[in-house]
This record gives C-alpha cells, structure tokens and sequence, in this order.
C-alpha cells in the first residue's frame, strides 16, 4: 500500500469518527429549554404578604384579583392577584404563556401615559423586566408566563429603585421555584 493510499483511509477513518462522536456528542441547545408554567392556583404561595422589607412603612390595605385592565382583556390573560397598600403596590398576572405575557406588557407599554422603558440586565435582574420612572414609580419583571409588577408611590425613582428591583426579583424567584 502506498503512503497516499493509507493517508486517504486514515483520514476518511478521521473523517468518519470525527462526524460521528460530534453526531452522539450533540444535544439540545442548553438555552433552549422547555418553558416553565405557573399555575394560577399557586398565587396564595408566593406569599405577596411578606417580600423582605416591602411593606415596611406601610401596610395591605386590600387584595383583589384585579390588575389592569391592560392585562385582563388579553385573550392569554388567566388570573392575577394584586395587594395594595397605602404608597406600595405588588401584581402578579399570570398568562398561558410568555408570549402572550410579553405581548400583553408591550400592549400595556402602548396604551398608558406614563413611559415605560425596558431595563438592561444586572446582577439582580438578568431577564425581560422594564421600569417607570413616573407615579408611581414601577418594576415589571417577565417570568415564565406570569408578569410581576411592584410599584411605589414615591417622588424619586432613584431612593426607591433598589428596593422595587430587589421585591421584584424576589417575587420572579418565587414564581420560578413554583412553577413546573
């Protein structure tokens, strides 16, 4: 056998090994994984009552199931829980989806006077969320198929913004460990 005859069988045995082990070695794209749901019937467990030092300087003065009218008549809208207090406010809508969640936000995003803008990832925020700097003061965070809102009746943004940010991801982490 020559040496171009076994070069050629070596590098087509390479060739053909290679092809295969990257064929076995492949798997789903680790970032598209299947989408979680949370289940309405969970809301009581979030516990919206307790988040860290939320309500510290105010209290529940009511809990309806009434979020925005901007959300309820979207045809994925499901069911949602609001609690009010006096100058804080914590929403959470629940969706049969995160598309029809998203799409619901930007319908919302169009449709009010205050400008919402959408926030840049960071440390404690890294998926879709916005903000208004307006009265009041709000943090939207898109988690799974639910839309977490907690809002401050509170001039400035900036005294208000690490604590709105902090309360929301918390709420984002809830609805994610309970949803399934």
């Amino acid at each position: 056998m020559s040496n171009k005859t076994t070069f050629q069988i070596i590098f087509k045995l390479s060739f053909i090994i290679i092809a295969f082990l990257s064929f076995i070695s492949c798997e789903k794209n680790p970032t598209s994984h299947k989408e979680k749901f949370f289940n309405p019937q969970n809301m009581s467990l979030l516990e919206l009552e307790d988040v860290g030092n939320f309500w510290s300087g105010d209290s529940i003065k009511h809990i309806s199931d009434y979020i925005c009218s901007c959300f309820e008549n979207h045809p994925g809208f499901i069911n949602g829980a609001r609690y009010n207090g006096v100058n804080k406010n914590i929403g959470v809508s629940v969706f049969n989806s995160q598309t029809a969640a998203i799409e619901a936000m930007d319908g919302r995003i169009n449709t009010v006077a205050c400008v919402i803008q959408s926030g840049v990832n960071n440390d404690i925020l890294k998926g879709k969320w916005w903000f208004s700097d307006c009265i009041p003061n709000i943090i939207f965070v898109s988690q799974w198929n639910t839309i977490v809102e907690v809002n401050c009746y509170f001039s400035d943004y900036e005294q208000v913004k690490t604590l709105l940010i902090e309360t929301a991801a918390e709420i984002a982490k809830r609805v994610d460990l309970l949803s399934n």
